[in-house]
């Protein structure tokens, strides 16, 4: 019998940083959504030599990158990975994170290598600014991390993990006119971020504590608007210095057309350019996504695409099968 591993891991929707003083000892502060529908799903199975199936040259560099590492690390060879599903790179849903925590964790299984998930994170340098990703592929749901300490060897502490309400909808707008910050933009954009002070730490601690956490773990929506929306705005005006832009002008011109109907569950994941709703229903979900339609089609809007995903209360997913 010949051993079979395969992993699901799934996407993430970053909402927003609490504290972006970069002076602080603790940075930086961090919360975020699972979701469904988006996922890395991979398989590791023997072979004469070490093999990487994918259609994607980006991840397939990336997977031959990480495998180097661990066959030299830990002295293992002989396997095939086949990259059977992905995340979408560079849209602000995580994919750096959960194709590196799915690779070490699925390699680690197969190899009885024991290698933990902070520790595969770490050894990757995953997890350096916000921990949201580690937690979705740990246990899914909707989590809260208060950053690390300078110097620690460890993810960022994760205080609080909720159980997202199942009623409560999404739908993603993802503009593929563009790809989001990454790489080494990324860095240089943080580095010039260090210039700027940041002002707005209390109001989102207090947006977080009093609205979002008692909003979902009470399933009061508009409580819960009120709170995103509050930090959304502060995320938009330190990174690009106005609380209605956006990585997507497409998408800032959306999501001002639903502020001014009176909708104000929305934002962006991460850098973007992915944008997200959030809604109380399904209902209310299915409304808004017939009105969007038309409002692209009315307006030639090219390269907008819409996706209906719900919240997802568990993470990674490991299934070990045998071929004769």
């Amino acid at each position: 019998m010949e051993k079979i591993f395969e992993i699901k891991s799934p996407a993430r929707i970053h909402i927003g940083f609490l504290d972006l003083n970069f002076n602080s000892n603790r940075k930086f502060g961090s919360l975020g959504l699972t979701i469904s529908d988006f996922f890395f799903r991979i398989r590791i199975e023997k072979s004469q030599n070490i093999e990487v199936v994918s259609n994607c040259l980006s991840i397939k560099k990336k997977t031959m990158k990480i495998i180097e590492f661990l066959c030299l690390e830990k002295s293992i060879s002989n396997f095939k990975i086949t990259i059977l599903s992905k995340i979408p790179l560079h849209n602000g849903l995580g994919s750096g994170t959960q194709l590196t925590l799915s690779l070490g964790y699925l390699i680690s299984e197969f190899f009885n290598l024991n290698m933990n998930v902070n520790h595969i994170a770490n050894i990757f340098n995953r997890g350096v600014r916000s921990g949201i990703g580690i937690e979705s592929f740990k246990k899914g749901g909707f989590n809260i991390d208060v950053g690390k300490l300078d110097g620690s060897p460890y993810p960022p502490l994760n205080i609080l993990n909720l159980n997202w309400p199942s009623e409560w909808k999404i739908l993603l707008i993802m503009d593929q006119n563009i790809t989001g910050v990454h790489g080494e933009k990324e860095l240089k954009e943080f580095r010039e971020l260090k210039k700027s002070k940041f002002t707005n730490s209390n109001s989102n601690f207090k947006s977080l504590v009093m609205k979002i956490i008692p909003g979902i773990i009470e399933k009061n929506f508009i409580e819960f608007s009120i709170g995103l929306r509050e930090i959304q705005d502060n995320m938009s005006k330190f990174f690009y210095g106005n609380k209605n832009k956006f990585a997507s002008p497409i998408i800032a011109k959306i999501f001002l057309n639903l502020k001014i109907n009176g909708i104000n569950c929305f934002g962006q994941s991460s850098w973007g350019p992915t944008g997200f709703i959030f809604f109380e229903n399904a209902k209310k979900r299915n409304e808004l996504l017939k009105y969007l339609e038309n409002y692209i089609n009315l307006n030639g809007i090219r390269g907008i695409k819409l996706f209906e995903v719900d919240g997802r209360n568990f993470g990674k997913k490991l299934i070990k099968k045998e071929r004769l």
